[in-house]
């Protein structure tokens, strides 16, 4: 058995084992991932409302690979867990209904888009919620993008992605932030969903002038260029709030960038 086949058995075991698993125990979740290597394996264990990213998270620190996320639209109650207020427990907010995923593989097998791919197989094989598609750039940066969830009727259905909408945007020198902040603008007037920039690295996004611009292009591949022209590795999380029905876009700087 070749390693490729051989990494696939072991990706399709983990995936067979979360599909008995429900967890939804919210106490029980992890800060960050666990990443541990035995015996030239590679393990990984996530828990948390949204396990796939946090588990892209451990890959970035483990390789320093800068892979972007995006939210499905959670909608279905059997998508979404209550939180509680940490201050009025009688008021509650609702979160994605993650909880327990973890892979293992070779340390030998670590090339990004193969990695990637059988992370996000295993994960579309679990219990948890929404389902997800590996996105490659033309410029080679990869994305995570859910392009599936349940809908009010408890099925699982096909989305269309917030990302994808095809915008306009006037080739013009503005700051990196203003850009973002536009293409914003431009996908909820496209779509009517309200997407809000979150966290940032704002230093550079205000300081960075950029020209970027085009006609009929996807939301994402502006994004991309605005954040590609910083000379800076960003990456983003697009997180979908179930109680306002909404984005929020939070961009990140890698730590050694």
């Amino acid at each position: 058995m070749n390693s490729l086949n051989s990494l696939t058995c072991v990706v399709l075991l983990t995936g067979s084992l979360l599909s008995s698993q429900t967890a939804r125990e919210t106490k029980s979740y992890l800060k960050r991932a666990e990443i541990s290597e035995t015996a030239g394996t590679i393990h990984i264990v996530a828990n948390s409302p949204r396990p796939l990213a946090q588990m892209l998270d451990s890959l970035r620190d483990k390789y320093a690979w800068a892979v972007s996320y995006e939210d499905p639209q959670f909608i279905s109650k059997l998508d979404l867990a209550e939180a509680d207020d940490s201050i009025n427990h009688a008021l509650k907010s609702h979160l994605p209904g993650g909880g327990l995923f973890s892979i293992e593989f070779p340390t030998g097998a670590a090339q990004e888009e193969r990695i990637l791919q059988l992370v996000v197989d295993s994960y579309n094989r679990s219990n948890n919620p929404g389902r997800f598609e590996v996105r490659k750039s033309e410029l080679h940066n990869f994305s995570v993008v859910g392009v599936e969830a349940r809908d009010r009727h408890g099925q699982i259905s096909h989305q269309r992605v917030v990302f994808d909408v095809p915008i306009t945007l006037a080739t013009r020198r503005r700051t990196a932030s203003d850009t973002v902040h536009l293409i914003c603008r431009k996908i909820a007037a496209q779509r009517g969903v309200a997407v809000t920039v979150g966290v940032s690295p704002r230093r550079v996004l205000d300081q960075t002038a950029v020209t970027i611009g085009g006609a009929n292009t996807s939301a994402r591949d502006l994004l991309l260029q605005t954040l590609t022209a910083t000379h800076r590795t960003l990456y983003w999380r697009l997180l979908f709030d179930p109680d306002s029905n909404g984005y929020f876009l939070d961009i990140h700087l890698t730590p050694t960038s």
